[in-house]
C-alpha cells in the first residue's frame, strides 16, 4: 500500500500535471500553483482513495503536514476499530 505521501504526490501529478520533482514534502499547496477549488477537488480525490475525511486544508499546507495529519487520522481509525482488550 503506497504512503499517503505516495498518494498525494501520485493524485497531484495525476490530477493537475505537476512535475512529480516539484512535489517534495517541505513544498506547500500555493507553492505548487493550486488554489482553493483545487484542494478541495484534490481532497474529494484522496477521501475516495483513502476513506479519509480531509477538510478545510489551508493552502499554506505542506505536503508533509498534509501526510502527517493523514497518517494521523489513520492511526485514530485503526484504534477506534481494534477490539477492546482485556475487558
Amino acid at each position: 500500500m503506497p504512503t499517503s505521501t505516495e498518494l498525494i504526490t501520485s493524485t497531484l501529478t495525476e490530477t493537475f500535471d505537476l512535475d512529480p520533482a516539484e512535489v517534495t514534502p517541505e513544498r506547500t499547496f500555493e507553492d505548487l500553483g493550486l488554489d482553493s477549488l483545487a484542494l478541495v477537488e484534490m481532497g474529494l480525490m484522496l477521501q475516495e482513495r483513502t476513506g479519509l475525511s480531509l477538510e478545510d486544508i489551508p493552502l499554506s499546507t505542506t505536503i508533509g503536514g498534509l501526510a502527517a495529519l493523514m497518517d494521523a487520522q489513520d492511526a485514530d481509525k485503526a484504534l477506534s476499530a481494534a477490539p477492546n482488550s482485556g475487558t
